[in-house]
């Protein structure tokens, strides 16, 4: 027998209440998915990674995360409360957020008040875009979810973009239109002068380039559960690079809001933060930092001696968390060796910089 969700809410949260004013920490993390992100989750070893993460750093966070319906809430220590809060026709598809978000519905309630850092997505099918009409309304929808984001400024919104399809199960005209929407999901013209909305670019992680291979805005082929059939749930490989990232973002977030700090960890401005995961790495890393205001900023990996390796964001970056990925190549495209390198993060009147550990 269920449980009933005021007996949720009397015993499950880690967290203060989701009302929390601007400046106060934000531990309490929820991510909503279906599959795909079920994967991530499980053999990204998200969990784990936040719980590693608060060993080192004395922090507080705890991961909620919701599947399908039927499923339900899964707690942070795994384990499944017995709730569900009823997704509005079980449907994380674009439209189906739009009806989440701009609605009156109980879930709606539930989610804003029992989490602060709010995470969410779209499945694969979402990446099937047959017009730009569609693309345009799509964008049309994401600007009113985010309304509705802005009328609630003590939480924070992690927009994570949807994942690609398989090679076999799209044609080029729609994965160019997934890889828009993507890109302009998780660009300033979506999140600037929204302090509390942050973008995610899972389509990027696990996409092919926009580079005009017959291959290109689809699932890499490294990626693909099954190179002969259609399946476009990434593989195990995929989820490992992508789940430390987005456990990585979820902490970024925790510090967007204007005057927030990391649970625990009061030694560095927010403004400078830096880090990375995994770490050590192969093929891929994800460095992550966030800013208070938005700022002329420049992230670039640099060898030990300190030659220049690779320029990986420079320009005007919007206020909030970032997470900028690198596979470990210099900017002619070559691979670097195994080694330790340092991704240095470079504003007006500061920097930050880790050390990245490639291991061939």
């Amino acid at each position: 027998m269920r449980r009933s969700i005021t007996l949720l809410l009397t015993l499950a949260l880690a967290a203060p209440a989701a009302t929390t004013a601007a400046a106060e920490t934000l531990t309490n993390l929820f991510f909503l998915h279906h599959s795909t992100g079920r994967n991530v989750i499980a053999e990204g070893d998200v969990r784990d990674c936040i719980a590693a993460h608060n060993a080192r750093h004395g922090t507080a966070y705890a991961f909620w995360d919701h599947d399908y319906n039927a499923l339900g809430l899964t707690g942070p220590d795994g384990d499944k409360p017995g709730v569900s809060y009823q997704i509005p026709g079980d449907n994380t598809d674009p439209d189906g957020l739009l009806t989440l978000w701009t609605t009156s519905n109980g879930a709606r309630d539930l989610i804003l008040q029992n989490h602060q850092v709010i995470a969410f997505k779209s499945c694969y099918p979402a990446s099937n875009i047959e017009t730009d009409a569609e693309l345009a309304a799509r964008q049309q929808w994401y600007l009113q979810m985010r309304d509705v984001f802005d009328q609630h400024p003590g939480h924070v919104f992690v927009v994570v973009s949807q994942p690609p399809r398989h090679r076999l199960a799209t044609n080029t005209a729609e994965a160019a239109r997934a890889r828009a929407f993507a890109d302009w999901l998780c660009s300033d013209a979506y999140t600037a002068g929204h302090p509390n909305v942050v973008a995610f670019d899972l389509f990027d992680l696990l996409a092919a380039p926009d580079d005009g291979a017959a291959a290109a805005n689809r699932l890499r082929y490294a990626y693909e559960r099954s190179h002969s059939s259609s399946d476009s749930h990434p593989n195990a490989a995929a989820n490992a690079a992508t789940g430390p990232a987005f456990a990585q973002i979820l902490i970024a977030a925790s510090t967007a809001l204007p005057g927030a700090t990391a649970a625990g960890d009061l030694s560095v401005a927010p403004a400078v933060r830096l880090g990375n995961y995994p770490n050590p790495f192969n093929p891929l890393t994800t460095v992550t930092f966030a800013l208070e205001a938005p700022a002329r900023a420049r992230l670039a990996v640099y060898d030990l001696s300190g030659a220049l390796v690779a320029v990986l964001a420079e320009g005007e970056l919007g206020a909030g968390a970032h997470a900028v990925p690198w596979n470990g190549r210099r900017a002619d495209g070559s691979a670097s060796a195994s080694g330790v390198y340092v991704a240095r993060l470079q504003l007006p009147g500061a920097q930050a910089a880790t050390k990245l550990h490639l291991v061939r």
